[in-house]
C-alpha cells in the first residue's frame, strides 16, 4: 500500500516547514560561533563541526517529494541522485558527531584527558566523520546494475538507496548508527555513575541550565616571596701562637674592612591557584566537565532523531507485506528534518550567557538607531517651523 496524495502533501509541507527552521537554527550556530567570541569556545567546537552536516541534511529534507516526483515516469533524475547523495552523506552525520563526542567524554572522565588534548583530536574526527561518510554516498553515484537499477532512487518519502538495494541502507548507515548509539550509551552510562557518586560537588552540572557549576568553588591564592642573597665566606685568621717573649724588629700589620652590605634583590612573588574543592584538584578540569555535559545534552538531541526512524525500520522488517505505515514515516520524516533544530537548542541552553549577551548588543544597537532617528526627525520638524516663522 502506497502513500495517498493527501498523505504525500502533508509529508512535504511538514518536511519543508521544519526543514526551513533547521537551516534558519543551523545559520545561526554558524554565524555566532564565527563572529562571536563568547561563542567560540572548545565545548561548542563540535556542534559547530556538526552543524556542517545538519545544513546538508536540512537541504535534502527542504527538496522533500521533489527528488522522488522528478522520477516517477522515467530514469532516475540528477535532483533523485543529488537528494539520494545529500542523505546518504549527511543524514547519519550526528550520529557520527555523538559517537566522537562520546570517545572524548571516555578520554576525560577515564584517562584525564584536558581540552588542549581533545582539541588535537578534531582534525581525525573531522576525516572519520565527513571522510568516511563521503566515500560512500559518492560512489553510490555510479552504481547501476540492469537487474536491480541505479543505488538511490525514490524511497518512499525522499530519494535515497532503493528497495532494491535494501541491505545498503543497513550495512552504509543504520548499522554504524545503532553501534554508535550503543557505545555512547555505554560511555555514558559509566560517566553517569561518575557523576552520580560526585552529586555533592556537581549539583550545578546536573542542571542543564546552569552554564557555571563550579562558580561556588572556592579558590584560596598563596603568595610567596622570596629574596636572593648572597652567602659571604670571610678567611679566619687562625689565633696568633703566644708571641716570644723578646721583641721582633719586623712587624706587619693587616687592615680588614666588612664588605658592603649587598643591596636586596626586588621580591619575587610566585603565585599558586588552588582549588579548595577536591573534585577540582584530582578530577578533570570544570571545563572538560561542561565539556561532558554538552556531549550528554547532543547525545539526547541525537536519540529525539533517530528512535522514530529506527522503530520505523524495525517495523518494516517485521512486516515485510504490510506496506508504508504512514504514521511512522511522518514522524521519521518530521524527527530527520528537525535535526537542525535540537542542536540548536542544546547550541542555545550550554551558551545561555552568550546569547543573552548577543540578544543585549543587538536590542542596544536597535535602540540606538531609533532614538537617532527620533532625533533627526525632531530637528527636521523644528526646522520646518523655522523655515515657516521666518517665511511669515
Amino acid at each position: 500500500m502506497s502513500l495517498t496524495p493527501h498523505q504525500i502533501r502533508i509529508l512535504d509541507s511538514s518536511e519543508r516547514v521544519t526543514s526551513a527552521v533547521s537551516i534558519i537554527g543551523t545559520l545561526f550556530i554558524i554565524c555566532t560561533f564565527f563572529f562571536s567570541p563568547s561563542f567560540n569556545k572548545p565545548i561548542n567546537r563540535l556542534i559547530f563541526f556538526a552543524s556542517w552536516g545538519n545544513l546538508g541534511a536540512s537541504v535534502s529534507c527542504l527538496i522533500s517529494e521533489l527528488g522522488p516526483g522528478s522520477s516517477t515516469t522515467g530514469p532516475v533524475s540528477g535532483l533523485c541522485q543529488f537528494q539520494g547523495f545529500l542523505v546518504q552523506m549527511f543524514r547519519g552525520v550526528d550520529c557520527y558527531w555523538s559517537f566522537c563526542m562520546a570517545i572524548n567524554v571516555y578520554l576525560v572522565f577515564f584517562r584525564g584527558y584536558t581540552t588542549d588534548q581533545l582539541r588535537r583530536l578534531d582534525v581525525w574526527y573531522l576525516l572519520a566523520c565527513y571522510g568516511l561518510s563521503f566515500v560512500p554516498a559518492l560512489i553510490f553515484l555510479f552504481i547501476s546494475t540492469k537487474e536491480l537499477g541505479h543505488v538511490y532512487g525514490p524511497a518512499v518519502i525522499w530519494c535515497w538507496i532503493t528497495e532494491e538495494w535494501d541491505w545498503m541502507r543497513f550495512v552504509f548507515l543504520y548499522g554504524i548508527v545503532w553501534v554508535s548509539i550503543l557505545f555512547a550509551s555505554i560511555v555514558y552510562f559509566m560517566a553517569g555513575r561518575v557523576i552520580w557518586a560526585k552529586r555533592e560537588h556537581l549539583n550545578g552540572f546536573l542542571n542543564p541550565l546552569n552554564e557555571s557549576p563550579f562558580a561556588n568553588t572556592v579558590i584560596t591564592e598563596i603568595e610567596i616571596t622570596y629574596e636572593s642573597r648572597t652567602n659571604l665566606q670571610s678567611d679566619v685568621l687562625p689565633p696568633s701562637s703566644p708571641s716570644p717573649s723578646h721583641p721582633n724588629p719586623y712587624t706587619i700589620a693587616i687592615h680588614a674592612s666588612p664588605p658592603p652590605p649587598a643591596s636586596p634583590l626586588p621580591a619575587h612573588p610566585l603565585r599558586m591557584r588552588s582549588l579548595s574543592r577536591t573534585l577540582a584538584a584530582a578530577e578533570p578540569n570544570a571545563e572538560a566537565w561542561l565539556y561532558a555535559r554538552v556531549a550528554i545534552l547532543f547525545f539526547f538531541a541525537m536519540i529525539l532523531t533517530w528512535v522514530p526512524a529506527s522503530v520505523n525500520r524495525i517495523w518494516q522488517v517485521a512486516h515485510p507485506g504490510a506496506g508504508i505505515n504512514f504514521p511512522l514515516n511522518y514522524a521519521a520524516s518530521l524527527a530527520f528534518s528537525l535535526q537542525g533544530v535540537w542542536n540548536t537548542v542544546v547550541w542555545v541552553v550550554t551558551s545561555k550567557s552568550a546569547c543573552w549577551g548577543l540578544w543585549g548588543r543587538g536590542r542596544g544597537r536597535f535602540e540606538g538607531r531609533g532614538r537617532v532617528l527620533e532625533l533627526g526627525m525632531g530637528m527636521g520638524k523644528s526646522g520646518q517651523r523655522l523655515d515657516s516663522i521666518s517665511s511669515k
